[in-house]
């Protein structure tokens, strides 16, 4: 949670590409210039753990999982999977653990009774495995009996969550190493965000990690446009939540919502895409990537529309985004 101009800059990849369409970004990525990339896990679309390893052996980058479900696994197969990771790849793996998709984990009948408390064991499970010692005990949505892991790693990865009520954002200050905010987070909910896990203890190690979307183009018209119907399923399919209440935008969301995504997607404010992501010119960029910086976010993680040719997107970035940035943190 160290303020700066200039975040790390990842690639969020797993749900919009195809398994081949995943090297081929993450390869545009590490030559352009990215510090890291990061995974979702999103039902039913590809494996987390599997393509990380593959992205970790094909790439010198660090990569993230952000974040597979507290309940989708047995904390000690989960923990096997990140000691195998840790164990090939000292030094580049970062594990996030979260709530999940309320849907998808009730296609599953894996909805745990309390959320947060499967969250918390989970973490607590996995620290505990990965630092090589045994574990036992009844919690929250699993039981152990004296579970012991064969290789754990030298040292063990940092261990992030993705989360965004305030319980849950003093729940990763307490027991992660870092917290993934979603996309649509703007700066007014990162600051908010950083707030709560201040005041749930987190220290100035402590890594926030921010999920945008992002559309570049020298016409900032052609750019929200690109980006609209993306930023539109990801506000109305859940319009009420602490990031839209923070942000002042829920009342609003939910009735744009009540008329069907399809239909409202068009009366979207071009302010709230401005607001929310990471769209226009390559200095309107770099302006909203600095201003996330500033709010608390120590990386952003770019997300982009599943159209839109990645290698051209992460090459403009590298070419007219970046140096702008660079300029800006100079001049702050």
């Amino acid at each position: 949670m160290t303020r700066t101009d200039r975040p790390a800059l990842g690639l969020v990849l797993g749900s919009s590409q195809s398994p081949g369409d995943i090297l081929t970004a993450a390869a545009a990525a590490e030559r352009a210039g990215l510090d890291e990339l990061w995974l979702g896990e999103d039902y039913f679309y590809t494996g987390a753990f599997a393509t990380a390893a593959t992205l970790l052996a094909t790439t010198r980058l660090p990569v993230g999982v952000g974040i597979v479900p507290a309940t989708t696994r047995h904390p000690a197969v989960t923990a096997m999977e990140i000691a195998t990771l840790a164990g090939l790849h000292p030094g580049r793996v970062r594990a996030g653990i979260g709530l999940g998709v309320p849907d998808w984990l009730d296609a599953m009948e894996l909805r745990p009774r309390s959320p947060l408390g499967a969250v918390r064991d989970t973490l607590r499970g996995l620290r505990t495995l990965l630092r090589g010692d045994p574990l036992s005990g009844e919690f929250a949505s699993f039981t152990a009996h004296d579970i012991t892991l064969e290789h754990p790693p030298v040292t063990p990865p940092p261990l992030y969550a993705g989360v965004g009520g305030p319980k849950a954002l003093r729940l990763s200050a307490a027991e992660a190493d870092g917290t993934v905010l979603s996309v649509l987070a703007g700066p007014d909910y990162v600051r908010w965000a950083c707030e709560q896990l201040a005041a749930g203890g987190a220290d100035a190690g402590h890594r926030v990690v921010v999920y945008a979307l992002c559309m570049v183009d020298d016409d900032r018209d052609a750019a929200r446009a690109a980006l609209r119907e993306l930023f539109g399923l990801y506000l109305l399919s859940g319009p009420r939540n602490p990031m839209s209440e923070v942000q002042g935008l829920a009342d609003q969301a939910e009735t744009l919502a009540a008329r069907g995504i399809e239909a409202a997607i068009p009366d979207i404010p071009d302010e709230w895409i401005d607001r929310l992501a990471v769209v226009g010119t390559p200095g309107d960029c770099a302006r909203r990537l600095a201003d996330l910086a500033e709010a608390g976010a120590d990386a952003v993680a770019l997300a982009f529309p599943p159209d839109q040719p990645i290698d051209r997107i992460v090459g403009r970035l590298s070419a007219d985004v970046i140096p702008l940035l660079g300029t800006m943190a100079g001049a702050r």
